[in-house]
């Protein structure tokens, strides 16, 4: 089994983004060299899993500052209930972000903000990017490199790039769509180009008409009932509900799909993001404990199991909620690694593949098929392999989204390669000249993109 010092690979994407902070930090490059030198127990990775605090990756998290960590919901951070024209998403962390003005309280990220945070990113190459660099970070230790990252994605592919805004709900409203380049479509119907089949809280586009953003109830009941009877939730609980409902999604759904940064990368993330942005810290526990009462502040679910309510669009910060310490950011080394410690763990959850148009007809994919022979299931884990691999999905999949409209994807991929380019070229890539996605389309899921009406959601 191969050990996580492939996260010296993927650990350099922290550096996508130079100039949101400056590199020479010390905590910072010894927080890295820790890092980097930590290996998962080769014969035991379910117990490396097991072992892991709520901090993920990059913990344990041996301190806390009441000060630095308390989250403020009050004053200009006061929960307001969204307006009727304010647009909220499948992403219960981004809504609650939203409502308590964290992000644009209308759902629309660009760089209005206020100016103190502004001046923050005024040296970044993307100023867009910067409200979501600055809000993640001030409302969940979101680390400035992996939140601009995402964003320049977001912006890429659902977005509009001229504008340099995204949604974070449905498609954005026409004072947004001057010059559009990308659909425009927003997260919530951003199907297999930013959410994928398999969520944590959310049923599969294809089986529930087209909507992955409302939340099911009945799933949301499930994944609570794992933190049951202690009230406890861990990254190795969640990894094992991931399991559970990638399986339930083969047996449900005939469009079941994933091979796409959006399922490979994306989806377990998500996992991950509730445990290591959504736990309280306290003194006596540092790396942070996440109950069902602060998992349901955050959902938007009021009420008890058996009688839950899903409460659309409500989602919330809750008051006297402490987030991780600011000396220890959920950055990109850390979402990598805890992705991948998951793989590790639960290797039956890496799937490349799909439904080939019935229930329970999954088919997989070797990756050797779609890269000419540089990537196979034997190789995926040596060297830089796994890193190359994950974010040459992600920029192959932008003339997909953008239905190869060259005009588009020009400029599309200029705005993600500004992030990426300094990510692979850290990297002992293996030459890539083919990416045959076209082995996808025997997968009716490969292809289905619904479309959002003219609603926040």
């Amino acid at each position: 089994m191969a050990t996580l010092l492939i996260l010296s690979a993927l650990a350099s994407c922290a550096f996508a983004f130079p100039a949101l902070l400056n590199d020479n930090d010390p905590q910072l490059s010894a927080k890295m060299s820790t890092i980097l030198g930590r290996q998962v127990n080769a014969q035991d990775p379910v117990g490396a899993s097991k072992a892991q605090t709520n901090c993920g990756f990059g913990g344990p998290c041996l301190t806390f500052n009441e000060e630095q960590q308390l989250v403020s919901t009050s004053g200009e951070n006061q929960w307001i209930a969204p307006a009727p024209g304010d647009i909220r998403g499948p992403c219960p962390g981004l809504n609650a972000a939203a409502n308590h003005g964290y992000l644009p309280r209308n759902g629309i990220a660009s760089i209005e903000q206020s100016e103190p945070a502004r001046l923050l990113c005024i040296k970044s190459e993307l100023l867009k990017l910067c409200l979501a660099v600055t809000g993640l970070g001030a409302a969940y230790g979101l680390g400035p490199r992996i939140s601009a990252v995402l964003a320049a994605y977001a912006i890429a592919i659902d977005g509009n790039v001229l504008e340099q805004v995204w949604s974070i709900g449905g498609p954005l409203p026409s004072e947004f769509l001057g010059g559009l380049i990308g659909t425009g479509q927003g997260l919530s119907y951003s199907h297999n180009n930013y959410e994928g089949d398999g969520s944590i809280g959310r049923d599969d586009a294809y089986i529930n008409h087209g909507d992955a953003h409302s939340l099911d109830v009945a799933k949301f009941e499930a994944v609570y009932q794992v933190g049951q009877p202690d009230d406890r939730y861990t990254l190795d609980k969640f990894r094992q509900r991931f399991h559970d409902v990638q399986q339930a999604s083969i047996a449900s759904n005939p469009y079941y799909f994933t091979g796409l940064f959006s399922t490979v990368v994306v989806v377990p993330a998500a996992y991950n993001f509730v445990i290591n942005l959504m736990s309280n810290h306290s003194a006596e526990e540092p790396s942070g404990y996440l109950d069902g009462n602060v998992f349901k502040q955050f959902f938007g679910v009021s009420g008890e199991p058996g009688s839950f309510v899903w409460n659309r669009g409500q989602e919330r910060i809750p008051d006297e909620w402490y987030k991780r310490p600011t000396d220890n950011d959920y950055e990109a080394q850390d979402v990598a690694g805890d992705v991948l410690v998951g793989y590790l763990a639960y290797p039956n959850t890496l799937l490349i593949g799909g439904n080939t148009g019935k229930v329970n007809t999954f088919t997989g994919v070797d990756p050797g098929n779609f890269t000419n022979g540089v990537y196979n299931a034997q190789t995926l884990a040596e060297g830089d392999n796994f890193a190359c691999f994950a974010f040459q999905l992600l920029q192959n999949g932008i003339p997909d989204a953008l239905n190869n409209d060259l005009g588009a994807i020009s400029q599309a991929t200029a705005l993600v390669n500004n992030a990426l380019s300094p990510v692979l070229g850290d990297l002992s890539c293996p030459a890539l000249s083919q990416f045959d996605q076209g082995l996808f389309n025997k997968f009716p899921g490969y292809k289905y993109s619904p479309t959002g009406p003219d609603t926040n959601y």
